[in-house]
C-alpha cells in the first residue's frame, strides 16, 4: 500500500498555543464528539497491563490522564502541556487525584521529566500539529522517559480514507486554526525505525474524524539519554 501524504503543518508552536488557549473552554465537547472512541480503544489495550506511573503528554484537559488514573488505581501519574489554559481545565478535572498527578507546562521536544522515569507513557493528538520532519525527534523524547521495555500509546488524526471523512482534511486546508492546527499522520513507519516495536495499530472514526491509535515497546537499549529535568511533586497546581 503507498503510504498516504500528509499536509504539512501549518501553524508555528506560538500559533498552535494561541489556537488552544481560544478553544479550551469548549475543548471537552469536541473531544467527547470526535476522540472519546479512540481512547477507549487505548484503554482497552492497557486495561491487563501492570502500571505504575504513567506520563501522558500533551495532556489537554486531562480526560485521557483522568481515564487512566481510574483505570489504574494504584499509579501515579504526570499531565505535560505546552497551553496554560488547557491545564487550567486539567486542574479542575482531577483535583480528585490529587495525591497521585501533577501537572507541569512543558513542551514536548524538552519534556521537564526524568529519564527512565516511567512505564507507561501515552500521547493523543499532538503529532497531528507536529511538522513531520519533528516526528523523529519527539519519539525519541518520548522514548527518554521510558524504561525499557516501557510502553508508549499514541493517538492521533489520522489520512482520510473514506470520502465523508476528507470534510476534516478540507477544513484544514481552508481554516487550520479552526481544528487547532491537527490533520491527519500516521507514525507507524517512525515508530519502525526507531527504537520502538509496535505491537498494535488500528484505526478508529466517530463523527467521521479518522484517529491512528498505536501500542508500541520501548527496545532494550532504546531511547534515552541524560535528563535535563527536575523531579516532580504531586500536587496539581499548573502554573
Amino acid at each position: 500500500m503507498v503510504p498516504k501524504r500528509i499536509l504539512p503543518a501549518r501553524l508555528d508552536s506560538r500559533s498552535v498555543q494561541a489556537a488552544y488557549g481560544r478553544i479550551a473552554p469548549v475543548y471537552d465537547l469536541w473531544g467527547r464528539a470526535t476522540e472519546s472512541a479512540a481512547q477507549d480503544a487505548v484503554l482497552e489495550w492497557l486495561e491487563a497491563m501492570q502500571v505504575r506511573h504513567v506520563v501522558d503528554v500533551a495532556t489537554g484537559t486531562g480526560a485521557l490522564l483522568e481515564k487512566l488514573l481510574t483505570v489504574f488505581p494504584g499509579a501515579t501519574g504526570v499531565g505535560v502541556d505546552l497551553t496554560a489554559a488547557m491545564l487550567r481545565k486539567a486542574a479542575d478535572r482531577l483535583a480528585r487525584f490529587d495525591a497521585r498527578c501533577a501537572l507541569v507546562r512543558g513542551d514536548a521536544r524538552r519534556l521537564p521529566i526524568p529519564s527512565e522515569s516511567s512505564d507507561l507513557v501515552t500521547n493523543a493528538y499532538m503529532f497531528d500539529l507536529l511538522p513531520e520532519t519533528e516526528f523523529s525527534t519527539v519519539l525519541q523524547e518520548l522514548g527518554r522517559v521510558l524504561v525499557p521495555g516501557g510502553h508508549l500509546a499514541l493517538i492521533n488524526m489520522t489520512t482520510p480514507e473514506r470520502p465523508v471523512e476528507r470534510i476534516w482534511e478540507r477544513i484544514y486546508q481552508l481554516y487550520p486554526a479552526l481544528l487547532g492546527g491537527c490533520r491527519g499522520v500516521s507514525l507507524e513507519k517512525y515508530l519502525a525505525s526507531g527504537r520502538f516495536r509496535v505491537l498494535r495499530r488500528a484505526r478508529v472514526s466517530q463523527f467521521a474524524f479518522p484517529s491512528e491509535i498505536i501500542l508500541a515497546a520501548k527496545q532494550p537499549g532504546g531511547a534515552s539519554g541524560k535528563s535535563q529535568s527536575v523531579e516532580v511533586e504531586f500536587d496539581n497546581d499548573p502554573a
